[in-house]
């Protein structure tokens, strides 16, 4: 078989690159005892890291003992190289977060939007940029990530319940203004990205489930992100949602599991048992830890079909590991144990645990994909920080 030397000179520029990534710093000898590769190959694509500063020398490592030779020099990854921005835009509010290149946090912001048109967002969006301070970097901006709540497909929104894109081109905007790789996913499979890329723990096959303004789950497979045929996996607040007690009836007409269980279908329901259109989440989650019957039936049935969309994500996907991604089940842990009490008929149950940050973990998603394409390191495993 013929090999393109092009090609194994990216893999094997990409395999130096992860291992100082990920096990940094490092010397050369010791990058070529890892990846396989000879010491002239490792020596020649440092250099090649270190001109394009993606990596940096921190000078003479120790030498080995009772060796009297030259201490060798070690490298470690450069995440000052330059900074991301990462936006999430949700019906009520964008947020804003800044990461060096290693994915730990600069800066953070939020502005309320509460459904504006998508010229608004977008200038609020270029105003945030404009107020990011000088992180006196390597360089400046390189990519731009935008988790939104709705189907993406190919870098592309194909619909969302919360904001009207009116066909606009974000891709192409951003893209053109500040000249950086422009990445757009689904809010939910960034959080799946970020609890694969920010932990040491190697998970092949994890699910994330997002409950905020809307619902849905990312899927990683084979340590890849899965986001079906048509971006629409895990699309699980469109699952319909039956009323046993009654006949059947037109599809169309059943609730589905986000117009019922999302967070601010949740807080309609609380406005309503207790009679205050101005009742809101902070409340409810006062009221539960207070022991109030009616906000502990309405978490309870919550429970209850959650802990079935869980059972139909175990039965398809059997995952390693179940993160969730709420600030309600954040607020309220023992949301989860009562989910696990209610799936112990299952032979089978992975561990269902809390997202490791339910605040940022969508916008460090979108870091790690950012940081990804700039460094042309689409499918590699990276571990990154925050």
């Amino acid at each position: 078989m013929i090999i393109n030397k092009d090609i194994m000179r990216g893999y094997n520029e990409r395999s130096v690159l992860a291992e100082i990534i990920n096990n940094g710093p490092l010397s050369r000898n010791e990058i070529s005892q890892k990846v396989g590769l000879n010491k002239v190959t490792v020596s020649d694509i440092v250099g090649q890291l270190l001109e394009r500063q993606f990596v940096k020398s921190l000078g003479e490592g120790h030498a080995n003992t009772g060796s009297s030779g030259r201490k060798p020099e070690l490298v470690e990854y450069n995440a000052e190289f330059g900074y991301t921005v990462n936006f999430s835009i949700s019906g009520s509010q964008i947020e804003m977060l800044a990461t060096k290149f290693d994915g730990r946090v600069l800066e953070y912001n939020v502005e309320q939007i509460n459904h504006q048109p998508i010229s608004i967002i977008l200038k609020k969006m270029d105003d945030l940029i404009a107020q990011l301070p000088d992180f006196h970097l390597v360089n400046g901006l390189q990519a731009i990530s935008i988790a939104v709540f709705g189907v993406v497909y190919e870098n592309e929104i194909l619909h969302s319940d919360f904001i009207d894109y009116d066909d606009v081109d974000l891709v192409g905007y951003f893209r053109d203004k500040y000249g950086v790789p422009v990445i757009i996913e689904n809010e939910a499979n960034l959080s799946a990205i970020f609890e694969e890329d920010y932990s040491k723990q190697e998970l092949q096959n994890l699910i994330s489930i997002s409950i905020h303004e809307g619902i849905g789950a990312g899927v990683i497979i084979d340590a890849h992100l899965y986001a079906g045929n048509y971006g629409q996996a895990g699309e699980i607040g469109r699952m319909l949602i039956p009323d046993s007690g009654k006949s059947q009836v037109r599809l169309t007409k059943l609730p589905t599991f986000e117009s019922e269980w999302s967070l601010n279908a949740i807080v309609a329901k609380a406005c309503v048992i207790k009679q205050n259109k101005d009742y809101n989440l902070a409340m409810l989650i006062e009221d539960y830890k207070n022991h109030d019957d009616q906000i502990a039936k309405l978490i309870d049935s919550f429970c209850y079909y959650l802990a079935i969309v869980t059972s139909h994500l175990i039965s398809a996907y059997d995952p390693q590991m179940i993160f969730y991604n709420s600030p309600l089940i954040d607020s309220l842990p023992e949301i989860l144990k009562n989910v696990q009490m209610k799936l112990t008929f299952l032979p089978l149950v992975p561990p269902l645990v809390m997202s490791k940050d339910v605040h940022y973990a969508t916008l460090l998603g979108g870091a790690s994909m950012a940081i990804h394409s700039v460094l042309h390191m689409n499918g590699t495993r990276l571990i990154l920080h925050h």
